[in-house]
């Protein structure tokens, strides 16, 4: 396996180590020929990166609402640098995003190589560039249409300061105070953030 699905694989070993009742609630890989196809219309090609992103796993299980909450969103978890959870598109869902946004969303504020991996209430998007091998990852807010903020160097680097925060422990398992009786999350521990800066720093300066 290469570096980028030894870390996610990390991810997920980490995640039902945390949770005993965690279940893999991602859909299964795609293949090559898969992702090309469903991707056959878009006007670029997506990087190595995300085609091994969507080789491990293809998005999360549509499982219904509240049920399995803290698995779904961790893959992409609220970060120093993008202050939401984002859930993990499909492919599908993400060629579906790229499509409606880009029809009803002018060049000024929408790229036409932006393409979601991941997205939060249709709100705000973390998105890669076409064409770009390796891409940066992106925050996109819908909310502040003119600013698009990078924030991982690329792909492999956002999941290695994930997997390596989960190595030291700087995850917290907490009650869900929005969700209900008995949900809950994972959310950073606020007095591990000065070291969630220096793993950020080792991985994408």
């Amino acid at each position: 396996m290469s570096k980028l699905t030894d870390e996610l694989q990390y991810i997920l070993n980490w995640l039902k180590s945390t949770n005993h009742d965690f279940f893999d609630c991602y859909n299964p890989g795609l293949t090559r020929q898969q992702i090309d196809e469903i991707t056959k219309d878009l006007p670029f090609r997506l990087s190595e990166e995300v085609y091994e992103l969507y080789q491990w796993r293809n998005g999360t299980a549509d499982l219904g609402y509240n049920n399995g909450y803290l698995p779904l969103y961790f893959l992409f978890p609220e970060q120093l640098r993008a202050d939401v959870i984002c859930s993990f598109c499909s492919l599908q869902d993400s060629v579906y995003i790229y499509k409606t946004i880009r029809e009803a969303t002018s060049d000024e504020y929408w790229n036409q190589k932006w393409f979601p991996i991941a997205e939060y209430e249709s709100r705000k998007m973390l998105y890669v560039v076409g064409d770009l091998d390796p891409s940066p990852v992106y925050l996109w807010d819908v909310g502040c249409l003119e600013d698009s903020v990078i924030i991982y160097k690329n792909l492999i680097s956002m999941i290695s300061v994930i997997a390596e925060c989960c190595e030291f422990g700087l995850y917290q398992l907490i009650p869900d105070e929005d969700g209900e009786e008995d949900d809950m999350i994972i959310r950073i521990d606020e007095e591990k953030l000065e070291l969630e800066k220096e793993i950020y720093r080792k991985y994408n300066s």
